[in-house]
């Protein structure tokens, strides 16, 4: 259950970090705090990093730490994109295709065991996703990037599993960090407004720990369990969105919001509960 305790919670950070970034982007462009994000969380990972024995255990992983490092500056430039070109709905329905990218991946690269009843929950809580959120799909530059972006994440993520096995968690977000730092900064470029207030300074660095903290368990989760375990529970960050919409942002949750909602609950339980004594 650890694991499935450490994704989850990463689901509930990164659903207030979206909260968050929807907040601050009154003041400051989605796109420029991405830079403040990974430009931050440099500084709050160095300490760590530092106290590791090895920076990078093996050389022969440093080009896979690169690969992994721009598929995450990838993946966030194309989403912000997307985000400006369609509804922010239907750019969310697109990326939780992700979770899906992932299990199967494990299962075609890693070998993991395709369990039918892991895969069943796990396109029932896609499915629930989509008529929560009830996006009107075309097809269209925007729906085109965000799936780029979907599949983008997902590479990084079973990257991250495979590096995972012989380097450190902190290792892998380091470097991470440190390659999407310039990644991100040159679209800021285009968009930069001066931070000269420090209640948005605040908000930004707060707005960098909760991500770090956010991708250390959602590592930490990848790295000590199966894909096809924890996969299913990456949709609980959508229960969670919904409840600080409605608390923050004053969003309706209909009645087919409310029993998606609660299908998506029974699906990771009913997982949760076949798993938790399944060794990972």
């Amino acid at each position: 259950m650890y694991p499935i305790t450490l994704l989850v919670s990463s689901c509930f950070l990164f659903s207030i970090l979206a909260a968050l970034i929807k907040f601050i982007s009154i003041h400051i462009d989605p796109i420029q705090q991405s830079f403040f994000r990974n430009f931050l969380a440099v500084f709050i990972l160095a300490p760590f990093l530092f106290n590791q024995k090895f920076l990078i255990k093996y050389r022969s992983n440093i080009g896979l730490l690169i690969l992994r490092g721009l598929f995450g500056g990838i993946t966030m430039i194309l989403l912000f994109k997307a985000y400006s070109l369609i509804p922010l709905s239907q750019a969310m329905a697109i990326s939780f295709s992700t979770p899906l990218f992932m299990y199967f991946g494990s299962v075609f690269i890693f070998k993991e065991k395709n369990d039918f009843f892991k895969t069943f929950f796990l396109v029932s809580g896609f499915i629930f996703t989509i008529l929560i959120i009830r996006p009107n799909l075309g097809i269209e530059l925007g729906s085109i990037l965000a799936l780029i972006s979907a599949i983008t994440h997902a590479c990084a993520g079973l990257l991250v599993k495979k590096l995972s096995h012989e380097e450190n968690v902190i290792t892998l977000m380091f470097s991470m960090v440190i390659l999407m730092t310039p990644i991100t900064f040159i679209p800021s470029i285009y968009i930069w407004k001066s931070v000269d207030s420090f209640m948005i300074f605040s908000l930004l660095f707060s707005l960098a720990i909760i991500a770090t903290l956010g991708n250390y368990f959602w590592t930490k989760a990848i790295s000590i369990s199966k894909l096809t375990n924890i996969m299913p529970f990456d949709f609980s960050k959508l229960i969670f969105s919904t409840i600080l919409g409605f608390v923050f942002f004053h969003e309706k949750i209909d009645l087919m919001t409310t029993i998606c909602g609660i299908g998506l609950i029974i699906c990771n339980s009913l997982i949760a509960g076949k798993i938790k004594n399944e060794k990972v």
